[in-house]
């Protein structure tokens, strides 16, 4: 069948990861507990302070009584942002939430928070006037559709993760062109889900590493983590054509062209995408499918063939040659050379 009723989602979001999924995070995410696990975010170092130190971040809501943005976390309490990543679609933030009750007020976004505290919190929000109180473990989300009023309030203080996903990005990734207000997710209420908890796992690792993997691992990651809220939680499952097929000689060709000449650039799955003229997601797959290797793989070799090209020149030291060839910084470089050539550059060059 060209098309899929039910999704049968949940086998391609599962896919994303192990399209992505670099092993050592799968490995940290069977070695911790759930609890262990969620507890990890809220001790990552900082990242993107603005300039009087306070954290800066850039996910809001919507007050219903003035119509007025505010922020989802007071200041000062957001331990790390992707605000500055460039990240497409998605936003992650980690803030420490201290006891409130808060205004009603809706997310311009499909917003999903979920709770890295240590133990479990109670958090209660009015549902038809009255309140309800529940208890939320770590590891467990609250899940709202863009527009949905809420009013939540808690008695502690505790940490979480929120990702704002932008509707026009989910739209896309069921069908291109399709009405971002067709995509409606039901609520959920302090709900486990360990592919959303390996999905979490990843975007925190690679914001704690400092985005080492680039624009090109996390555009694979935000489409996966989409697909599979699509097919647990939408109020309506979408049909989503199933990518078939390979690229044709003249798509592949100037997907490679493309790669080879901007290998020193931050990659997006978006812009190898257009290369070949298809959507970001039929892409990975069908790229996987012509080549043996998903785009982030395959973009890795042509940077370490290419620090193999400069390493044999032998006029830069190997710092430049990481710049050069493209890797975030020389662990990260070091880590791919090692997984391709099966030694460390330093030692390779030594032994040439």
């Amino acid at each position: 069948m060209a098309e899929i009723k039910q999704l049968q989602t949940t086998a391609l979001g599962v896919w994303f990861i192990a399209l992505v999924g670099e092993p050592h995070l799968v490995d940290i995410h069977r070695r911790l507990s759930r609890s262990q696990r969620l507890a990890e975010m809220n001790r990552l170092r900082p990242v993107d302070r603005n300039s009087d130190g306070k954290q800066a971040g850039e996910i809001t809501l919507v007050d219903v009584a003035t119509g007025k943005p505010f922020p989802i976390a007071r200041t000062g309490s957001i331990s790390w942002t992707s605000a500055a990543r460039g990240w497409r679609g998605i936003m992650v933030e980690a803030h420490r939430h201290e006891p409130q009750e808060m205004p009603a007020h809706y997310l311009d976004a499909h917003g999903l928070m979920i709770c890295a505290s240590r133990g479990p919190i109670i958090f209660g929000w009015k549902e038809n006037g009255r309140w309800r109180d529940r208890v939320m473990n770590p590891g467990e989300f609250h899940l709202i559709t863009r527009g949905d009023i809420s009013a939540p309030r808690w008695p502690q203080a505790f940490d979480a993760v929120t990702l704002a996903l932008d509707p026009r990005f989910v739209a896309d990734v069921v069908k291109d062109g399709l009405p971002a207000e067709r995509v409606e997710f039901a609520p959920q209420r302090a709900v486990f889900d360990a592919t959303i908890a390996r999905y979490i796992e990843a975007f925190r690792c690679e914001l704690a590493t400092d985005s080492p993997n680039g624009l090109l691992y996390v555009d694979s990651l935000a489409i996966g983590f989409t697909l599979n809220l699509l097919s647990k939680y939408a109020v309506t499952k979408p049909r989503i054509p199933l990518p078939r097929g390979k690229l044709n000689s003249f798509q592949l060709r100037s997907v490679v062209d493309f790669i080879q000449s901007h290998l020193d650039e931050n990659l997006s799955l978006v812009a190898l995408a257009e290369q070949a003229n298809v959507s970001p997601f039929h892409f990975a797959r069908q790229f996987s499918a012509t080549v043996g290797l998903t785009p982030h793989q395959f973009v890795l070799r042509q940077r370490v063939q290419k620090s193999l090209n400069l390493m044999k020149i032998g006029k830069l030291p190997l710092a430049q040659i990481a710049i050069e060839s493209g890797f975030h910084d020389q662990p990260h470089f070091t880590h791919a050379f090692r997984k391709v050539v099966g030694t460390t550059p330093a030692r390779y060059s030594v032994g040439r």
